[in-house]
């Protein structure tokens, strides 16, 4: 990296340590806990945020578009192991070319019983994803530039409880739910970093997991 994209990545590291908690500590209670990898990397254009759209036939949320994850295995010594061992698994990226940024705040999920347990990584500019067929349909490629440029549509539905459930349109579908709450945490640290303000969503209601 350059100095630049160093004093960039630092400052991220910071303002990812500093997100407050967003969720009652009482919305974990009962639920299966996961882990998520948020990858970063410097690409042509700029720091890149990666994501996954889930193949059709997987057991938990199939199709739709989210971060390399899942449940932890026996051998797993902790959450962020956790979240490094499902990237390779699902990118091929190994964790010897990934250093961890740091956590955001556990998010419950709407759909399941699942909480996911988010952990941002940054990816060697050398690294080469090669995601596994049986799990990824594709892989979101997404310039972290373009957000605040308003180049991604960025919508939220207003939900009962007042709080909002953020969505994000790509070509191959709709990221929401934990997923885009989790989308949305890391690119308020991004902004958090830089002394940027995220733009405000479009409200709309049409709620894509019904």
């Amino acid at each position: 990296m350059t100095l630049d994209s160093t004093a960039e990545i630092d400052a991220l590291v910071a303002a990812i340590a500093a997100r407050p908690k967003r969720w009652p500590t009482g919305s974990q209670e009962g639920r299966w806990q996961a882990a998520v990898c948020v990858p970063l990397q410097y690409g042509p254009r700029g720091l890149e945020i990666w994501a996954i759209k889930r193949q059709d036939g997987m057991r938990h949320h199939a199709r739709e578009i989210a971060f390399p994850g899942g449940k932890p295995d026996d051998g797993d010594r902790d959450l962020a192991y956790t979240a490094l061992r499902e990237m390779e698994e699902e990118l091929g990226i190994g964790r010897d070319q990934v250093r961890l940024l740091g956590a955001l705040a556990a998010v419950p999920t709407a759909t399941s019983r699942f909480t996911l347990n988010p952990f941002v990584a940054l990816v060697s500019e050398h690294a080469v994803a090669h995601p596994h067929a049986g799990e990824v349909a594709a892989l979101i490629r997404m310039v972290v530039a373009d957000f605040f440029a308003g180049r991604v549509p960025f919508r939220a539905v207003e939900l009962a409880s007042g709080r909002r459930s953020p969505i994000f349109d790509f070509d191959v579908g709709s990221m929401y739910g934990a997923s885009a709450h989790v989308m949305e945490e890391t690119l308020g640290a991004y902004a958090d970093a830089h002394g940027l303000r995220f733009p405000e969503p479009a409200l709309t209601n049409e709620i894509p997991w019904l």
